[in-house]
């Protein structure tokens, strides 16, 4: 997984095999939860910032962080640019994993954290309803359809939004005029702000809701979203097209405790966890 390289990933193909060792039982209540107020510890605790796709999966890294002695964190998930502009504001953080390294290089290089590593990948992938016939080979012309409702998460203050209209660039290249008509279309369901624990997540929303037909976003949270509603499709956006995504993690220099949970985050459980829930 490129551990210790502080480099984005590489545009090669993410392994055909991502789903094949996600969890086949359902997720947790709790993992629906939009990514929003901090998980409360003990007045002190040392504080964990993290990307809002890495919940499910940091919910069992903690726990297995525990459960081998390790202490509470206070934690709260977000949108990645969000919380690094909280941590440039004077936010206090032990431990800040992003869903793009260039926020953790970018704190790295101010001072605010120390080195910044790259410890897993992820990619592009678009949850559609059955109706819109999605398939890899019209994948193009049918999200450019007048009548289709296609929502992203939001460019600037999350990554997935940055790597969707990344995706639209590409999509342009091979169709010219593609990206115009993507970026006017967009629905922005996601990404903008923190929103309450207790609410659902906006990706299994917007089609609960009925207020979108495709969906572009992680193929992790992909997994999560079908999980909740087994009728919906998701197809992996092709290479050529894909925007294949490193995620950084840093601690505060001379944060003992964010030290030794980034070195558990490294370790091989925490590893196995992430490939648990899609991450590469």
């Amino acid at each position: 997984m490129g551990l210790h390289s502080n480099k984005r990933a590489p545009g090669a193909n993410v392994a055909a095999n991502l789903f094949a060792t996600v969890l086949a039982a359902s997720v947790p209540g709790a993992a629906l939860a939009q990514d929003a107020s901090p998980v409360r510890a003990a007045v002190g605790a040392p504080v964990l910032l993290a990307a809002g796709s890495l919940r499910p999966a940091f919910g069992e890294i903690l726990a297995a962080w525990r459960a081998a002695g390790g202490a509470d964190f206070a934690v709260q998930y977000g949108p990645s640019g969000k919380l690094r502009k909280e941590i440039e504001g004077g936010r206090a953080v032990d431990l800040f994993a992003s869903a793009s390294p260039e926020h953790t290089e970018a704190l790295a290089r101010q001072g605010l954290l120390g080195e910044s590593r790259v410890f897993a990948r992820n990619a592009l992938c678009v949850v559609s309803t059955p109706e819109i016939g999605l398939r890899a080979d019209k994948l193009l012309d049918t999200l450019a359809r007048p009548s289709l409702r296609l929502a992203t998460s939001t460019p600037g203050s999350d990554p997935m939004g940055d790597y969707t209209w990344q995706f639209f660039r590409k999509a342009d290249a091979q169709q010219p005029g593609l990206y115009a008509v993507f970026e006017a279309k967009a629905l922005k369901l996601s990404g903008a702000a923190h929103l309450d624990p207790n609410s659902t997540l906006p990706y299994i929303a917007a089609f609960r809701d009925d207020k979108a037909d495709a969906y572009i976003m992680y193929c992790t949270n992909a997994v999560v979203v079908r999980d909740a509603l087994p009728r919906l499709e998701m197809l992996r956006i092709p290479d050529s097209l894909n925007v294949p995504s490193s995620y950084g993690i840093a601690a505060r220099k001379g944060s003992i405790e964010g030290e030794r949970l980034l070195r558990f985050v490294l370790g091989a459980p925490a590893q196995d966890i992430l490939r648990k829930h899609g991450f590469q």
